[in-house]
Order: C-alpha cells, then structure tokens, then sequence
C-alpha cells in the first residue's frame, strides 16, 4: 500500500515532541492510542521518554506493512480499517473498558474525491453523518472524541481546512459544543515538504469535558515561522463566543469585532443573482483558445486555437474559465463549441441563462485573495474557477462598484476570515457581507473601476494601487 493511497504523511519528530508535550497527567492509569499508527512516530518517542510503558498503549493501523515494526516495541497492535471498524452507537458510545485518556496521531489525509471515501461513503455515513463524509482526517478527529475517557486528551495534527471551510461546519459545532478545546497550533507552512505533501497544517488539543463560559481558546499562530518552531504569535477567545460566529468558523487572527460588525448588515447575495456555471465534460474536445488577432490570454496550448471574427460567429460561444488574482479586467480567454451534438454534453445548472445579455461580474474560485473582474456580456463561465454575478438593481449599484468592493482590503479580509484556504466555495460568496453604501460612495467607487477598467484595456499590466488605496478608504469606513 503506497502514501498516496493512505494518504499518509509521517509526522516530523519536532511536531511530535511539541504535541506530546501539549498532553499531560501520564501515569500508572492512562492508556494511550495512536489510532492510525503509521511509522510509530508517537509511541516511539512516549516510550523514549518514558511517558508510559508498552503495556499501557495501542496502536491501530490499516496498513500490514507496519504490524512488524510496532509490535516490536511491545505494544498491542490491531490491524484494521479505524474508521469502519471500530463501531459505534450515538446512544451508547463505547463502554467504559474501551475509552482511552490519551489519543495523539496525525490521521490520513484523503477527501471526498478518493478512491477510499468514494467505495466507503455508504458506510461510512452510517457512522459519521452527524459532520458529514468530506475528508477522513475530519472522521477520525469525531471518532477519536467518542474514544475518550471523561476528561481524556486528544492532541491531532490535520489540515487546517477544517478551522473555516464550509463543508466542516457541523464538525467544527460538535467540537464547541461537546470539548474544551484547549490549544489550535497553526503550523509553519512545508511542515510536510520533505514528504510530498503541501497541505497546510494545524494541532488541536481538547478534553472531553463540557465547556464552561470561561474557557478560552489559545491560538498559536507559527505560519510565518521556520519549520520547527513553535513559539508564535497568540491570542485567546472565549470558545461559547464561536458559537455565535457566521458558521462557527475559528477566529484564529484576532478579528472578533468584524465578525460582530459582519453579522449585524445584509448579505451580498441579496443584491446579486448569478452563481455556480457549467462543465463541458471534455475540455480537449470542446474547449478552444481566444485568438485574439495573434494574441491569447491562456497560457495552455494544446486546445484548439479559435480564432476571435470565428468566435463570434455562431459555432461558439465565450467562456469564461480563468481563476487567479487577476482584478478589474481581462479579456475573455476560452470559447466553447455550440451546436446541437456539443451541448448534449455539458452539464449545467438549472436556472443557468444561456442568453443573458446583463453585464455581470466575476469572482476567481480558485485564487489567494479575493479577485473579482468584469465579465463579457453574453458569455459563460466554468463552474468552480470562475463564478459569475449579475446585480439585481444595476442603475441603483453598477457591476464596477461590485468589482470595486470584492477587490477592497476589506473583502479580502473578511473572505479569509470565512474561508483561510485558497478555495473559494460559492457558499462563502453567500456569506459575505453587503454594507449600506450611500449614493455618493457608490458612484465614486464606480468612477474609479471604470478608469481602472479603462486604463486596463489599453495595458493589462497597468498599476492600479493608487485608484485600489481610494476604493480601499472609502470601503473602510463602514467596518469602523
């Protein structure tokens, strides 16, 4: 069984070291468990340093190729699928003989889109629907809990995405509402380099115990950090006061009076519509590039190349599919065939208007920041790396004023505040927050864009900071 099909990732000893020492009260009575036990990373070093004797730990692993190296250290070793395997009723969580007061690991990392999750799902949400079947990492960290001894200590080490991504939502409530979550470590980016792996990190550590109103939660932020330090920047919050949060997401920067700020105005799909677009299903053989008179503005060659007098003809039609931070405007890049054989086989949403003239937006889903640009009028869009928006009332609020708003520091802050990743999901967009803008505000920020747009047009490399540093002014001052 290879790495990429556990999706395993074997824990660097210094995170190791760090998160056993999160985890205290070892004695003659804990019973450790490393529930996907790997290379023995943990158990090694507990044994090292005299933690507990081999007697007092388990270890369970789905892979066989472990069996012989654990077991030698004395230990008792089971070899089975954890998630699947160790069963359970939401009635009657384990008796008491099969709880543990120590669980540590560093638990798979496969999504929804692995071959495991994908032959497992019915199975699986047997068990686990209560926070839903998205990545197994999230499944053990619910599992784990149930296997705790009152007032036992779970110290994980995951991705991170669970701390704000949609999808994690019910997890991230059942841990707020049932845990005291002592400590979140935001981990140094490429802590998993050396393996392969570039997934963002973090370390929870919990009891199972009830919160209180006075338990806080202690961030410690060591992204910016070299790769083994752990002495970042903190600051603590209330854990009853996420609960109160836009989807429960982990306030680990600080931005509590935001997030109130946030939740007291409209949403910004009030004034939208628009949304999720389509797949072709087979981009090589419906796809072609923008030429655009010897210019193209996708990098990727090997599609065919359509020239622009052809595109507007009636055999295509524009499509939009770039994610990425470009902001304000770029010229239209793929095309897609459009005859009756072709559309047979693209997938589209419902209420998608295939001749909607409206003058919309973009917003990139697949990008650092939050970049948004015009659209052109009359064309589609991909359904994850470029959503697309149309104002409800444009007289009242233009399509430039939303470009302007989405590419204002201040967007861009409350964006990673509702998702930190680089995905951005259309159910973060019908999150965001629409402030009440008066009229004067409006029409400025839309001058401005139109320049930008304007300036663009004649220079795609144009340096807008100066007319983005007047959005970013006039967008602040309804966040003070």
């Amino acid at each position: 069984m290879n790495k990429k099909d556990l999706g395993a990732f074997y824990t660097p000893k210094h995170a190791v070291n760090y998160m056993l020492g999160l985890l205290s009260e070892f004695n003659e009575k804990s019973k450790l468990l490393e529930p996907c036990g790997g290379d023995g990373a943990f158990v090694s070093v507990v044994l090292e340093n005299n933690l507990l004797k081999p007697n007092q730990i388990s270890v369970w692993d789905i892979n066989p190729e472990v069996r012989n190296y654990i077991e030698k250290f004395g230990i008792k070793f089971e070899l089975k699928d954890t998630l699947i395997k160790t069963t359970f009723q939401q009635d009657d969580l384990f008796n008491k003989i099969n709880k543990f007061t120590h669980i540590v690991g560093n638990p798979p990392y496969l999504n929804k889109q692995s071959s495991y999750i994908k032959k497992n799902k019915k199975e699986l949400k047997k068990f686990y629907d209560e926070i839903g079947v998205n990545d197994t990492y999230a499944l053990f960290i619910y599992l784990c809990c149930h296997l705790l001894e009152d007032s036992g200590q779970l110290c994980f080490i995951t991705s991170n995405t669970y701390l704000t991504l949609g999808i994690h939502k019910k997890l991230r409530k059942y841990l707020l509402k049932n845990f005291v979550i002592k400590n979140i470590t935001l981990c140094p980016h490429n802590l998993f380099k050396d393996t392969g792996a570039l997934v963002n990190t973090c370390i929870i550590n919990l009891i199972n115990k009830k919160p209180s109103n006075n338990d806080d939660i202690i961030f410690n932020d060591c992204r910016s950090l070299e790769v083994g330090n752990y002495d970042g920047k903190k600051h603590s919050i209330k854990q009853n006061k996420i609960l109160n949060y836009p989807d429960y997401v982990f306030d680990f920067n600080g931005n509590g009076k935001l997030i109130e700020k946030i939740k007291k105005v409209g949403k910004l799909i009030d004034v939208v519509d628009g949304g999720l677009g389509m797949h072709t299903t087979d981009n090589e053989k419906f796809l072609g590039i923008v030429d655009y008179e010897g210019i193209r503005y996708a990098k990727n060659g090997v599609r065919k190349i359509v020239p622009i007098n052809e595109v507007k003809k009636n055999g295509w039609k524009f499509y939009h599919k770039k994610g990425g931070d470009t902001k304000y405007y770029l010229p239209v890049e793929y095309c897609i065939k459009w005859d009756d054989e072709a559309i047979k086989n693209y997938k589209m949403p419902k209420n998608y208007n295939l001749n909607d003239e409206r003058q919309g937006f973009l917003i990139s889903g697949v990008c650092s920041t939050l970049s948004a640009r015009l659209a052109t009028v009359g064309a589609l869009w991909e359904s994850n790396k470029a959503m697309c928006f149309f104002p409800k009332e444009p007289d009242k609020y233009p399509p430039e004023f939303f470009v302007g708003i989405l590419n204002s520091e201040t967007y861009n802050k409350i964006i990673k505040i509702l998702n930190h990743t680089n995905s951005i999901q259309i159910r973060d967009i019908k999150k965001l927050p629409f402030f009440d803008f008066n009229n004067e505000d409006i029409k400025q920020i839309t001058k401005i864009v139109k320049n930008i747009i304007k300036q663009k047009k004649n220079n795609l490399e144009y340096d807008f900071s100066f007319e983005q540093n007047q959005i970013n002014q006039i967008v602040n001052k309804y966040i003070l």
